[in-house]
């Protein structure tokens, strides 16, 4: 038990754990209409850090307008300087993410809720380029990057391709150095490693894949 419930929700403004937690809930209670709202306003607790960080792994705000740089554009690069450090941790900020993805793909493509959709995607966006640029070692980021790109109405396929093929090419380098444990000391846990390496490298060929069936099409 995380010990943040419904109370803390009641608090002004509610912290931003009590809130990804009732998204959570709402998800298993397969009321994502709801989580999908608990959830929105935990990134707009942490919106302007993620987007400041994401910015400097190439994933800044469509069309935003950086021309002009007076004094209103510096004191805001000092407000978002602040937000980025202030920022959640990095698996809350994770969490989140995966949250935001699986209430976008609960949202069919139906006009009135395109919206929305694309908001929720854009926004896991944000927080995973956070992410990126505060460690872009982490196989998982990349990955569900590419699934983010995908959940776009169209989907964006380049960008997909681009961060999958990147997991994959990481998947393989992480391959090879189990296999070369293994030959020096098979312990048993890196070869059960090995087997959830090679499980995760099928599923991101797979994803891949299908790029190449439209392809032929």
């Amino acid at each position: 038990s995380t010990g943040i419930g419904e109370d803390d929700i009641q608090l002004e403004p509610p912290p931003p754990e009590a809130l990804q937690t009732m998204a959570n809930l709402r998800l298993s209670q397969s009321r994502p209409a709801e989580a999908l709202e608990f959830i929105l306003k935990t990134y707009d607790r942490m919106k302007v850090g993620c987007e400041a960080m994401s910015a400097l792994v190439g994933l800044s705000k469509d069309g935003e307008n950086n021309a002009e740089m007076g004094t209103e554009a510096k004191a805001q690069e000092l407000v978002e300087v602040d937000a980025a450090a202030s920022l959640p941790g990095y698996e809350f900020r994770c969490q989140t993410a995966k949250i935001l993805l699986e209430c976008a793909s609960s949202l069919e493509d139906e006009k009135n809720k395109v919206t929305t959709k694309s908001q929720c995607v854009e926004a896991a966006i944000h927080v995973l380029g956070s992410l990126l640029a505060e460690n872009d070692e982490v196989i998982e980021v990349w990955y569900l990057l590419g699934c983010a790109f995908m959940a776009f109405s169209p989907p964006n396929e380049d960008s997909a391709h681009y961060y999958w093929d990147t997991a994959l090419t990481m998947l393989n380098k992480v391959k090879k150095q189990l296999e070369n444990l293994i030959e020096v000391d098979d312990d048993g846990y890196s070869a059960s490693q090995l087997e959830a390496v090679e499980c995760q490298i099928a599923e991101v060929k797979t994803k891949l894949g299908e790029f190449e069936g439209k392809k032929e099409e």
